[in-house]
């Protein structure tokens, strides 16, 4: 499956022997919906080893509009400096390692968490939702980020 994510470029010294999510870089208010998140991979098959789950986002790095914004709302850069902490990677992963859900969905079931209200989460897409924008639109998580699933990756720059 085609996906991209962003990371900070200290990534790109670690993944020659692979990558993996690690708790500790999780915000702390958001490890019970992590936790969630890494149980439902796991109820799908996909096993995170005890590591947190890894961002990413359906299609390839076109370098288009959709990426730089979808980008853009989740580190929320404010200088080129901040951009070039980043680099966004172009991967392709098995896909029974790619468990997609609804962007809009889990923001939901995050404002119910921080509310103190321990809904559940609704795991479903909608038929649209594969259409619709990055605030409607589908994520993807991965156990891991493996260097063979790596097509290209570049620093992050300000459109």
């Amino acid at each position: 499956m085609r996906l991209w994510t962003v990371q900070h470029r200290a990534v790109l010294a670690e993944l020659a022997g692979g990558l993996t999510g690690r708790w500790e870089r999780v915000i702390p208010t958001w490890l019970p919906a992590y936790a969630e998140m890494v149980a439902e991979m796991a109820r799908r098959g996909v096993d995170c080893a005890g590591n947190a789950p890894i961002w990413a986002w359906p299609g390839p790095d076109d370098r288009g509009e959709q990426v730089q914004l979808t980008a853009e709302l989740l580190v929320c850069p404010r200088t080129p400096e901040e951009y070039e902490q980043y680099v966004i990677l172009d991967l392709r992963v098995p896909e029974p390692l790619v468990v997609l859900s609804s962007y809009g969905r889990w923001n939901d079931f995050l404002e119910a968490q921080f509310a103190g209200r321990p809904d559940a989460m609704d795991w479903t897409i909608d038929p649209g939702e594969r259409k619709r924008s990055f605030t409607a639109g589908v994520q993807a998580c991965l156990p891991r980020l493996d260097p063979a699933w790596v097509l290209g990756s570049r620093v992050w720059t300000a459109a």
